[in-house]
């Protein structure tokens, strides 16, 4: 039986009408209908009942539709694997990012890589540093740039033996405040000074969340969250306004390298003491062999870093 078939089957069954599933397959009802009745005559059973306005499965249906999505989940994993396989003899790596990553120097990064590796190809997910792990372990990525508390990064760059860390640059929380806040003004204030605030945070679920809110917590307080976006110029909206502050990086408000000035600020980043950082390093699994684009990225940067580091006042952005 053709595989596609149980996605096809598992569609139906989740819309439970064939013009909907149709469309969610972009394919004609006939053709659904036709593998469907394919299917229940090579099964010897009906995996449908018509008998109603939208089609319920059967008791034959409802037994094998477990198996229909295990099939097509293990079906679109190996087509997966497959795929990363021929780009990496390609020469195409995919590399996973946190955003943004303009402010944190990946762009100038990876376009002074192409200008030097011509023939490198390179597809570029943007992910939360959560997410990149996962994907990473996963072999949806070959390299990383992820961002995890400098706790957490002194310890896993001694004891993490599975994956590599390049350091690639630190950043921390500031507080960003509207420019008419009694703050605004102050070269630094403290978590505790913003307890009764509302607060716009990057979306739930991101190490910046986390980091954020047990911040709060550690100053004694339990912040309360008005909003959360995964876009930082959401969150500078919800500041303009007056009514909100953000927590942020000091990157994420700092402009683009090269970028044109801005025009006047309605908000003000002011710095939060104590510092709350984080480190972002490039990464790699220790174990895993690089595709020669992702060795030679890695190379590239481990060169720039070294050049970088014996110029005088330097190492913000180490590689770039």
């Amino acid at each position: 039986m053709n595989t596609l078939f149980y996605r096809e089957f598992a569609v139906l069954a989740e819309e439970k009408n064939y013009m909907e599933a149709a469309e969610r397959l972009y394919m004609n009802q006939s053709t659904l209908s036709k593998h469907i009745k394919t299917m229940e005559s090579e099964l010897g059973v009906p995996l449908f009942d018509r008998s109603t306005r939208r089609v319920e499965l059967t008791e034959y249906g409802k037994a094998l539709l477990p198996h229909a999505l295990s099939i097509t989940r293990s079906e679109f994993e190996y087509s997966s694997l497959l795929m990363q396989m021929q780009n990496r003899e390609k020469g195409i790596m995919t590399l996973g990012t946190i955003p943004p990553m303009a402010q944190y120097g990946i762009i100038g990064l990876l376009a002074a890589f192409q200008n030097e590796y011509p023939d490198s190809h390179v597809t570029i997910l943007e992910e939360d540093s959560q997410n990149l792990l996962h994907l990473l372990w996963e072999k949806k990525c070959e390299l990383i740039f992820f961002r995890e508390s400098k706790l957490d990064f002194e310890k896993n760059f001694l004891d993490d033996q599975e994956v590599v860390r390049l350091p690639f640059v630190q950043d921390h929380l500031i507080a960003v405040l509207p420019c008419g806040h009694p703050l605004a003004d102050n070269i630094q204030v403290t978590l505790r000074d913003l307890k009764d605030e509302n607060f716009c945070l990057i979306k739930e679920g991101t190490l910046l969340y986390e980091m954020s809110v047990n911040a709060c917590q550690a100053s004694g307080f339990i912040p309360n969250i008005s909003f959360t976006s995964h876009r930082i110029e959401s969150l500078l909206d919800m500041v303009s306004t007056g009514d909100y502050i953000a927590l942020l990086t000091n990157l994420h408000v700092a402009p683009p390298k090269f970028a044109p000035a801005d025009e006047e600020r309605p908000w003000m980043p002011v710095e939060l003491t104590p510092n709350i950082n984080s480190q972002i390093s490039l990464c790699y699994l220790a174990n895993s062999r690089l595709s020669k684009s992702a060795q030679n990225f890695v190379n590239f940067c481990q060169c720039r870093c070294i050049k970088k580091q014996r110029m005088p006042g330097s190492a913000e952005h180490p590689y770039v």
